[in-house]
Order: structure tokens, then C-alpha cells, then sequence
């Protein structure tokens, strides 16, 4: 704490150094973007040149198909334009790729200034004293009050704040074909799961996949299908347990062994199409857009990919809902993952003309403005609250998304909160079990070792 103070000292001392020498030549800079983060520029770094490094899975040729990409890059854009002294070095890959690099740079403490961190690995980059607190210049902001309650937790510890959410993340929906399950006898989406698989049989027969799914890069089964799978079966206690670790719960327990076993069960009634562990998430939802599946189960990235590619035929008879309850769980069952998990948080090692800049970025670009854009623009839901949207302006199936997703209550999401180290061999595991190649039972001892070891 003695090193914290020390440290915002330093930068208002900077700042102030700044602001005098402003005045005195006549620049408009104010001198102090922390004053009023989010709201006047990079303040007190006008007149002076910075650079920034950013790094994000914000691929630009994916930015067409996803509404939460253009909306946060639209923003990012404004930002550079308004603070010409700044430059913004980005580094942009694939997620997967991001993840594996953002971990590896942080284990040599080598981190960008500014970059996405997910809510899985704030303790290990909060332990390693990586993360800039944000709790000063969030008590300033003047859209603190709008941000939707909870959506700071996965990036709380010990009271320290390390990001602003730049997503609200909706992970389980399922998106089906309403004319194609209806040709086969079921007028909507199965309420249980012996008629998906009774469906699955009568799809195959017509070499078409009843669900389909790309686990190739392996969270999609994880986070698209187990997180809301395992707490029907747990109960939401479960998890938050697990989250917390404090021992009442364990992934030996029963009704988690049952999840698992529930998801190879699904696996080997063959309801996914036959390459599920080798194509990728995007895959999956190009099998749907081109009626080779008659659902996916995914997020609510899929809404945007599926209203720019889907054919009109297909969208037209695509409707959502939510996976079937399970026999005997401990869940309720009107319940979906969803929450923030994703963040923007800086390096604890900023300061000055430097940190004020990338603070205002900060709330500039995964601010309020973030979820008004996402709102006015597309429709969707972000992490603050936007009263006014009319909704009727949108496709008829944003209009269905948001209806069923805002009649649920929201349930942890499990790659955002477990532990990075327990979500990696989740992921791993659940492929194996997916193939037949491990059981339930087992990939449940082997997750409870590690996390008894943390």
C-alpha cells in the first residue's frame, strides 16, 4: 500500500508538472486525465509524445461478424483521433494464440502497458504484482453508478479492481432451426435429453448434425456447454465454492462426476457432428449458417456472426433457448452462464504522462460508452446499464436473444472465474472424455488434484 502511494504521488506530481507547463505555453492539455477519466482525452499527456503498447484478440477481419468488436474498435478509433500524441502500438492475434502469449509474457513480467485479461488469471497476475489497481480513478468516474452490479467481480482481489469489463459475456445459448427440428417431429427444441438424442438418430440418417460444435481450440465445450450443464447438476453453491476455494466443495463430488458423465453421453449418442474436436468454434457456427447442423449451442458473439452470414432462409427460421434440465440436479433450471470475464487492465508499472493516458483509454474505449455503442449500434446487452434502447429498430432474432437471455438469472461462467491452471486441464480433459478416452470419474480426480494443490 506505502509503495501504492508513493506511486500515485509520483504521477500527480507529474501531472501537475504538466499542467504548468501548459499554462504557461498556451496548450489546451489539461494535464490530469485522471481527474476525469474517460471524459477529456489523454489529459495531461497532450503536447507530449507517448507510446502505448495494447495487445487484444481483436482480429480486424473478424470485426464484419462481431458486434462487441466493432463496437469496442469504433471507440478505440475515436480515442486515437482524439489524442494524436499517442501512439497506440497494437499487437492482435487470434485468442488463443493472445492467451498463450499475454500468460507467457507475464511469467517474465514482460507485459504490454494496456491488455485484455481474463477473469481466470487476475490472481496469478495480481500475486505477481502485475496489475494496476483501478479503485481511484473508478470512484471518479462519473458512469460508475451504471455499471451493472457484480460485473467487477471476477477482477476483484483483496478489494483491488485490476480492469474495466469490455464484454458481458452470455456463453449457452442454444441456436436452432426451427423448420428443420419441426420436419422431424419437434415443434421447438427438446425439453429433455433422451428426445435430443432420439433427434440426433433421425439427423444423422440425414447426414445432417443435430448440434454442432468446434472444441478444437477447447473451451467452446467448456464454456458454451458445461459451465450451464454442471450447475443444473450442482447448483450455483457449487461453483462459487469451487471459485472461492474454501473446501465445501470438490470436483469429485457427484453431481460434477454427473455433468461430466452427461457430456459423454452426448458425445456418444453422437449428437455433435463426427469432427467436433478437430474444427474450430467458427466452423460450428458456419455448419448452422449453412443448415448442415440443425443447432449450435453458443454465445452471444454467435447472434452477430449468424445475422451476417446466415442464409435468409436460415435466419428466418432460427430461434434460442436454453439446454434442458437434468434429472435429479441440484440446479435451477431456469438459468444460463453468463457475466463479465473479460477485462482491459494495465501494467502496475506505468506512471506519469504515461499512465494518465492509458487510464483515459481505459474508460474511453470498455467504459459506459462501450455498452451505449453495443446498445445504439447493435441491440446487445454490455456491462452498464442503457435505459432507452427500443429494440424494435433490430432483426427479429436480437429481439428474441435479448428477450429469452433478460428472463434469466445469470450463473458462473466457469473459464472466467476457476483458476487458469484448473480451466486449462477442464479443457484438455473434456476432450479426452468427449472422445471416449477418459471418463468422467477420472478427469474429476485429476481436477480436484490440481486444485488441491494450489
Amino acid at each position: 500500500m506505502k509503495k501504492k502511494k508513493i506511486i500515485q504521488i509520483i504521477s500527480f506530481l507529474a501531472a501537475l508538472s504538466l499542467i504548468l507547463s501548459a499554462c504557461g505555453s498556451g496548450s489546451n492539455g489539461s494535464g490530469n486525465g485522471s481527474a476525469n477519466p474517460g471524459n477529456s482525452g489523454a489529459g495531461g499527456a497532450k503536447g507530449e509524445q507517448i507510446q502505448l503498447t495494447f495487445s487484444h484478440y481483436y482480429l480486424e477481419e473478424e470485426r464484419p461478424t462481431s458486434a462487441e468488436m466493432d463496437s469496442y474498435m469504433t471507440l478505440v478509433e475515436e480515442w486515437e483521433a482524439n489524442n494524436p500524441n499517442v501512439n497506440l502500438v497494437q499487437s492482435v492475434m487470434s485468442q488463443a494464440d493472445y492467451s498463450t502469449k499475454i500468460q507467457a509474457q507475464a511469467a517474465v513480467n514482460e507485459i504490454p502497458d494496456i491488455f485484455f485479461l481474463k477473469g481466470s488469471w487476475v490472481s496469478n497476475f495480481a500475486n505477481n504484482d502485475l496489475l494496476m489497481p483501478i479503485n481511484d480513478y473508478l470512484d471518479q468516474y462519473e458512469h460508475k453508478d451504471q455499471f451493472r452490479k457484480g460485473v467487477f467481480d471476477a477482477a476483484t482481489r483483496d478489494g483491488n479492481i485490476y480492469g474495466i469489463p469490455n464484454q458481458l459475456s452470455i456463453t449457452s445459448v442454444v441456436f436452432y432451426n426451427e423448420q428443420m427440428w419441426k420436419e422431424i417431429g419437434y415443434d421447438r427444441f427438446p425439453d429433455n435429453w433422451e428426445d435430443i438424442y432420439k433427434a440426433a438418430e433421425k439427423f444423422n440418417e440425414k447426414g445432417i448434425s443435430a448440434i454442432a460444435l468446434g472444441n478444437k481450440d477447447k473451451w467452446p465445450a467448456e464454456s458454451s456447454i458445461l459451465s450451464t450443464m454442471g450447475d443444473r447438476f450442482t447448483g450455483t453453491d457449487w461453483t462459487n465454492s469451487i471459485i472461492a476455494r474454501d473446501g465445501s466443495a470438490k470436483f469429485t463430488d457427484p453431481e460434477f462426476v454427473s455433468a461430466l458423465d452427461q457430456m459423454q453421453s452426448i458425445a456418444a449418442n453422437k449428437v455433435f457432428n463426427p469432427d467436433f474436436n478437430i474444427i474450430s468454434n467458427a466452423q460450428a457456427e458456419e455448419y448452422y449458417a449453412q443448415g448442415k447442423a440443425a443447432a449450435t449451442i453458443d454465445g452471444h458473439w454467435a447472434l452477430s456472426y449468424l445475422l451476417s452470414n446466415a442464409s435468409e432462409e436460415v435466419l428466418g427460421q432460427t430461434k434460442v433457448a436454453i439446454l434442458p434440465p437434468v434429472d435429479g440436479g441440484k440446479g435451477d433450471n431456469n438459468t444460463i452462464s453468463g457475466g463479465a470475464g473479460w477485462y482491459v487492465a494495465l501494467n502496475k508499472n506505468l506512471e506519469g504522462a504515461k499512465l494518465d493516458a492509458a487510464m483515459d483509454f481505459l474508460f474511453s474505449t470498455a467504459g459506459y460508452d462501450f455498452s451505449r455503442v453495443y446498445a445504439e449500434k447493435y441491440g446487445m446487452t454490455g456491462p452498464s446499464l442503457i435505459e432507452g434502447t427500443d429494440l424494435t429498430q433490430f432483426p427479429q432474432l436480437t429481439q428474441d436473444f435479448a428477450a429469452l437471455t433478460g428472463s434469466l438469472t445469470f450463473t458462473p461462467i466457469y473459464d472466467m472465474l476457476m483458476e487458469g491452471s484448473i480451466i486449462e486441464s477442464m479443457n484438455t480433459g473434456l476432450q479426452e472424455v468427449l472422445n471416449g478416452t477418459k471418463t468422467g470419474q477420472e478427469l474429476a480426480a485429476q481436477l480436484q488434484s490440481g486444485q488441491d494443490s494450489l
